[in-house]
């Protein structure tokens, strides 16, 4: 994957690394690949979330979590959002990532996925740069 030659720009409507820590509701975005021949079970288990895995989302302070699906150029993405609103992000995240029914979700969620290439190590989500913001 080419690497961006471009720098972050900030102003009004895109808050610098600093302004973002001192927010109180954090967005983020995040994406990956849809493998097509998995895209109907991902909708048919999205369609039917079990309901310890909507508690650990809430439990772990996120909130207006979604995941909207696209295709580009023949192949399907997937694009998430959500808002956290607690203190401690990545207590926060891995207290979700300790949770046993989240693991068993992840196992039926992520063959369905085709991480890309642009990943964090570690993650299987994609996260993505806000560049503008309009509250």
């Amino acid at each position: 994957m080419r690497e961006s030659k471009c720098t972050p720009k900030y102003g009004t409507t895109n808050p610098t690394p600093e302004q973002f820590a001192t927010m109180p509701i954090k967005r983020f975005g995040s994406v990956i690949g849809l493998n097509a021949d998995k895209e109907q079970y991902y909708r048919e288990l999205h369609a039917n979330v079990w309901p310890d895995v909507i508690q650990a989302i809430k439990r772990a302070n996120i909130q207006n979590y979604s995941i909207y699906v696209t295709e580009i150029e023949g192949k399907k993405y997937l694009f998430s959002y959500m808002e956290y609103v607690g203190n401690n992000f990545d207590a926060d995240m891995q207290t979700i990532a300790d949770d046993p029914i989240t693991k068993k979700w992840w196992k039926e969620t992520d063959p369905c996925q085709r991480q890309l290439p642009n990943r964090k190590p570690g993650a299987n989500w994609s996260d993505m740069e806000m560049v503008f913001l309009c509250e």
